[in-house]
C-alpha cells in the first residue's frame, strides 16, 4: 500500500510538471529565461519519472530477475536528472537577474563543471555505494555522499538566489520584483526537502516540494507574459499604465519619461514589407534592453503602440541624458551589425514628472516634446 501511495504522488507530480512543460513549449517566445525554464522542467520530469520507475520495479517487483540492476539504473538517472534540473534552474535564475554566467556556450560549460563532477560521483556509486546503496533485500538507503550532493545543490542555488535578491533591489517593475522573489525561494524547497528526508526513506518530499516550486514559477512566468508585448518582449501598454500609477506614488528621485518612435518607420514597412518592419521593431527593442541594462537601477521599458516605445527612468537629469545617448549609440551599433538597406533611428521626447501630475499628464508631456522634435526633423526621404 505504501508503495502505491508513493507512486501515486509521483504520478500526480509528473502530470503537473508535464502540463507546465506543455504550456511553456506552446507559448514559447524564444526568450532565454523561457529556454532555461523549459530545460529545468524537462530535467526534473526525467528525475521524477526515473524515481517512479524505480518504485514500480523495486516495490511492485516487476521483472524480479532484473530488480537489482534496474533499481541502481533508475536511481542513478534520478540523481543525475535532479542535478541537471538544478543546473537549468541556475540558468533560469541567471537570466532573470540579467547575469552573465550563462550567456555563451563556453560560460555554460564552465558553469556545468560541478554537474560533471556530480555525475562522475553518481556513476562511481555503482561500485563504491557511497551515495546510495540497495541492499540484498533490495531496500534503498542513502549514504554519505547523498548529503554532499544535497549540500552542493543547496549551496549553488542559494548563491544564485542571493544574487537574484541583490539585483531585485534595483528592479523598478513591481511585477518583476515579485517574480524575482519567487524564483529566489527555490533553495528553500531543497532545504525543506533535505531536512524532511531524515524522517524516512519512504516519503517523496523532494518531488513534492520541487513540483510546488515549479508550478509557482510557471504561474509567475505566465503573469509576466500577460504584461509583455509578444513581438518585442518588452512591457505592453497596459502594464505601463499600471507601473506609472505605482511609480508616481513610490519614488525617491526625479522621474523622466522618454517617449520615442522610429524615424520613417512607415517607409520601411511600405518599401520592405511588414515582416521587415517587425524585425526593425525587435531590433529597436533590443537596443533599449541593452542600453538600459548598463544602469544600476534598470529603467522600465514598454512598447506604447506601433513603432512607439516608452522608457521610464528614476534618476537625475544628467543620467537621463546619458541614457538617451546610450540608446542612440546602441541602436547605431545594431544597425551596423544588421547590415540592412535602411538605418533605424529614434526621435526621443522627454517628459519630467512634477508633483500633481498623473500618468497621462507625464505621457502627454513627453509626447508633446516628441512632436516638437518630429516637426523640426528633415522631410521623409523619397
Amino acid at each position: 500500500m505504501a508503495t502505491l501511495l508513493y507512486a501515486e504522488v509521483y504520478i500526480i507530480c509528473i502530470i503537473i510538471v508535464w502540463l507546465c512543460l506543455f504550456w511553456v513549449t506552446r507559448r514559447s517566445s524564444g526568450s532565454a529565461s523561457e529556454h532555461w525554464l523549459h530545460i529545468a522542467l524537462v530535467g526534473f520530469m526525467v528525475s521524477f519519472v526515473a524515481n517512479l520507475l524505480f518504485t514500480i520495479f523495486n516495490g511492485v517487483k516487476v521483472l524480479p530477475g532484473l530488480v537489482y540492476p534496474l533499481s541502481y539504473f533508475f536511481k542513478s538517472v534520478y540523481h543525475m536528472a535532479l542535478c541537471f534540473g538544478v543546473y537549468a534552474w541556475c540558468g533560469y535564475a541567471d537570466t532573470e537577474c540579467r547575469g552573465q554566467l550563462f550567456t555563451t556556450r563556453k560560460k555554460q560549460l564552465l558553469a556545468g563543471l560541478p554537474l560533471v563532477g556530480m555525475a562522475a560521483l553518481i556513476i562511481s556509486n555503482l561500485w563504491t555505494h557511497r551515495m546510495f546503496v540497495i541492499d540484498e533485500g533490495e531496500a534503498y538507503m542513502r549514504s554519505g555522499l547523498f548529503q554532499v550532493e544535497m549540500a552542493l545543490l543547496v549551496a549553488v542555488t542559494t548563491a544564485m538566489a542571493v544574487k537574484l535578491l541583490v539585483r531585485r533591489q534595483n528592479e523598478t517593475d513591481p511585477i518583476k520584483r515579485s517574480h524575482m522573489m519567487l524564483v529566489a525561494s527555490f533553495p528553500l524547497c531543497l532545504i525543506v526537502a533535505w531536512a524532511l528526508t531524515f524522517i524516512g526513506e519512504g516519503l517523496p518530499i523532494i518531488c513534492v516540494t520541487i513540483t510546488i516550486e515549479l508550478l509557482c514559477l510557471f504561474m509567475g512566468t505566465s503573469t509576466q507574459q500577460i504584461s509583455m508585448d509578444k513581438l518585442t518582449q518588452v512591457n505592453n501598454r497596459q502594464n505601463l499604465l499600471g507601473f506609472l500609477d505605482y511609480k508616481l506614488m513610490n519614488h525617491d528621485e526625479k522621474i523622466f519619461l522618454l517617449m520615442m518612435d522610429l524615424d520613417y518607420f512607415k517607409t520601411i514597412n511600405d518599401t520592405y514589407g511588414h515582416l521587415e518592419g517587425d524585425d526593425a521593431l525587435i531590433r529597436a527593442a533590443q537596443a533599449l534592453k541593452i542600453a538600459c541594462g548598463d544602469f544600476k537601477r534598470r529603467p522600465y521599458i514598454a512598447r506604447y503602440g506601433g513603432d512607439e516605445f516608452i522608457v521610464v527612468i528614476e534618476s537625475s537629469k544628467p543620467e537621463a541624458e546619458a541614457l538617451i545617448a546610450r540608446i542612440r549609440e546602441t541602436l547605431s551599433g545594431l544597425n551596423d551589425q544588421a547590415k540592412r538597406p535602411y538605418t533605424l533611428a529614434f526621435s526621443i521626447g522627454v517628459g519630467e514628472y512634477h508633483p500633481g501630475m498623473n500618468a497621462n499628464d507625464l505621457i502627454e508631456a513627453a509626447d508633446h516634446a516628441l512632436y516638437e522634435i518630429k516637426r523640426a526633423r528633415p522631410p521623409r526621404p523619397r
